[in-house]
């Protein structure tokens, strides 16, 4: 019994030691390589353990050679039972603010502590990860040098600035929505250009905003010199026929993996609030990558022979049975022709999407550069080829009732990186002068002659 027990006491020690005494430090990895560290510089850090689980992540930075550490991130991970926490992994996303840590410029350390709950943890305190950085609070400069920039509710202006040589990114921000700028326009590297948009949802007193960050997340703004004028669009009732719902509502929950229940006005609300919400997301992202020079010539072609069915960012309140169920505001133009009538490039440009697009039917989207981009939707025909290049003019597909269209139209948009404007500015030779052109031409061009 005496061995018996001594071999029991034996086997638990060495459990007891290998459980709480385990050999294997924790890990760190730092996903996001930083050499620079600002007052928004983002970072990714996974911590690992494989035995009693993490107790303690801390990310800090050290300033200068004898500086005291600044935690700028931490997590704790109690114990649940005697074997630990049970957290064996833990990914952290902390924006470090080195300004707010009262750390001054110049070399530094980012350090990365990570322990366990084994009996061993008092003895790595040090950090599981060390590495040198350079503390940099200034933002890059930023100068607007376009004037009186006049836009529309639901329009489109342009505008040029000049930013440091440590700007990474830069562009116009209106509202929450940033329209980046465009480098190697011009023959000064240092300058950009930028469309941007004001939707026409955008809250009176918004204000454009040239922003320029670095490397390390420091950010300078300046406002913009602009006046948007405000605007109102009409309103309009449709009426949503049974027929009607039918046959578009079962075809397009089930093209779009979207769940029904037979509820045809239900399912219609899905379409109309789901599924248009999930397109203009993927417009959006389809829009995310533009040529980097204008590639259009003058102004847009609209569809020959047509008429227009509704305008720019009508508001629409849609009927059933009299009663209004929704409402939603269009972006584009819907123009009526022939059924089946040719649909022409409203520009020179680039193929960037031809397919099926929720609810906008068979669709063709043209990347026109600068970040610029037109859409033709309800198409019965599709006649481009992603990757192809097209003029203006040259037919893309034919007309139809694709997607969430009641009859045989084209639906025309003009969007500036996915945000819709009134395609009525791009018809207009004059106001592309005005607005974009003669702005870009202010400027000694990149490979003009001297």
């Amino acid at each position: 019994m005496r061995r018996l027990l001594a071999i029991i006491l034996l086997f638990g020690g060495a459990a007891l030691l290998l459980t709480r005494a385990e050999p294997l430090a924790p890990t760190v990895v730092l996903e996001t390589p930083v050499d620079v560290v600002g007052r928004a510089t983002a970072l990714v850090v996974v911590a690992r353990d494989r035995g009693t689980g993490l107790a303690h992540v801390e990310v800090r930075l050290v300033s200068g050679t004898e500086g005291a550490p600044a935690v700028v991130a931490r997590e704790d991970f109690p114990r649940r039972s005697w074997l630990g926490s049970g957290v064996h992994e833990v990914r952290l996303t902390p924006t470090v603010d080195a300004a707010a840590a009262h750390l001054v410029e110049g070399p530094a350390r980012l350090e990365i502590v990570a322990t366990d709950h084994s009996w061993l943890a008092a003895l790595r305190r040090a950090p599981r990860l060390s590495r040198p950085v350079t503390i940099d609070l200034t933002p890059p400069t930023l100068e607007v040098l376009s004037q009186q920039h006049v836009v529309r509710l639901g329009g489109a202006e342009c505008a040029v600035y000049r930013v440091g040589a440590d700007a990474v990114t830069s562009g116009i921000t209106v509202g929450e929505t940033t329209f980046p700028g465009v480098a190697g326009l011009f023959a000064d590297g240092a300058l950009r250009a930028a469309l941007f948009a004001v939707p026409p949802g955008t809250p009176a007193g918004t204000a454009a905003i040239a922003v320029a960050a670095d490397q390390a997340g420091n950010r300078r703004t300046v406002w913009l010199d602009a006046v948007v004028h405000p605007r109102r669009f009409a309103e309009k009732s449709l009426e949503l026929s049974d027929d009607f719902l039918s046959r578009k509502v079962p075809e397009l929950l089930q093209a779009n993996g979207l769940a029904g229940d037979g509820d045809l006005v239900a399912g219609y609300l899905r379409v109309n609030r789901e599924l248009r919400v999930a397109t203009e997301k993927r417009l959006r992202d389809l829009c995310r990558d533009s040529a980097p020079e204008p590639l259009w010539e003058g102004a847009f072609l609209r569809q020959p022979g047509s008429e227009p069915l509704s305008g720019f960012a009508d508001h629409r309140t849609y009927l059933y049975r009299g009663q209004p169920i929704d409402h939603q505001t269009h972006l584009g133009f819907d123009l009526a022709s022939l059924r089946g009538s040719p649909v022409p490039a409203g520009n020179n440009g680039r193929v960037v999407f031809a397919a099926p697009l929720g609810i906008y039917g068979n669709t063709v989207v043209l990347d026109h550069g600068f970040g610029l981009f037109s859409l033709y939707g309800h198409l019965s025909e599709i006649a481009a080829t992603v990757g192809a290049t097209v003029k203006r003019g040259d037919i893309i597909g034919k007309t139809g009732d694709t997607g969430l269209a009641a009859g045989d139209h084209l639906h025309f948009s003009i969007m500036i990186h996915g945000v819709h404007v009134d395609p009525v500015e791009w018809w207009d030779a004059h106001w592309i002068h005005d607005h974009v052109e003669s702005r870009l031409a202010a400027f000694p061009r990149a490979g003009a002659a001297h």
